[in-house]
Order: C-alpha cells, then structure tokens, then sequence
C-alpha cells in the first residue's frame, strides 16, 4: 500500500504536465492560424491592388497560404477559390487585348538562364 501513493503522485503529475502541454499546442496553433488569416486579408489587398508588382506579390503571397498547413483545409480552399476568380480576371483581361503571363516571371528560372 505504501507503493499506491507515489504512483498515484506520478499518475497525477503526468496528467496534469499532459494537460498544460495540450492547452499550449492548441494556443499556439490558433496563433498560427489567426496569422494565416491575417495574410490571406493582406494576399487579398494586394492582388486587388491598382499596380501590376502589388498584384503579382499578393498573386504570390496567395499561392505560399494555399501550400501552407498553418491553415485549416476549409482556410485554404478558400484561398484557391480567390486564386480561381483571380486567373479567371488575367484571362478575361487577356482576352481584351492585356496581356496575360501564366509562366514563371523572366530571370526566375534558372533554367533558361543557363539556356542564354
């Protein structure tokens, strides 16, 4: 019987360190959550924006939330459904004569540098 307190003791210290390491791990992945949406509402200003650099930055900055796991599945079918209505306005803008670059902006590929 004299065994039972201890472990009892542990028992209770397990719990309760298991406990504070729960609540600690859900704080901070609600941070990294309210962060990503934080960057989502700046990713939206910004390919909403009157200049084309501010547009492709927030284009992306778009593209980085939706290959992130800060998000929840729900928070980055969003981001693709903002990214969807986004390509639907470069192609409508390309089809009224503007121009429309789905490819990788010159100089970032490394590729066809070494192709020049």
């Amino acid at each position: 019987m004299t065994w039972l307190v201890p472990l009892l003791s542990f028992a209770g210290a397990l719990v309760g360190a298991a406990g504070a390491a729960w609540v600690a791990l859900r704080g901070q992945r609600q941070d990294a959550r309210g962060e990503w949406r934080q960057r989502l509402d700046q990713a939206i200003a910004l390919v909403t924006a009157a200049t084309p650099a501010e547009q492709q930055i927030g284009d992306e900055l778009l593209a980085d939330l939706i290959e992130s796991d800060l998000g929840s599945d729900e928070d980055r079918e969003l981001a693709r459904r903002i990214a969807r209505i986004r390509l639907g306005q470069q192609i409508a803008q390309g089809l009224r004569g503007g121009e429309v670059d789905l490819a990788v902006p010159s100089g970032d590929n490394e590729d066809e540098q070494e192709e020049a």
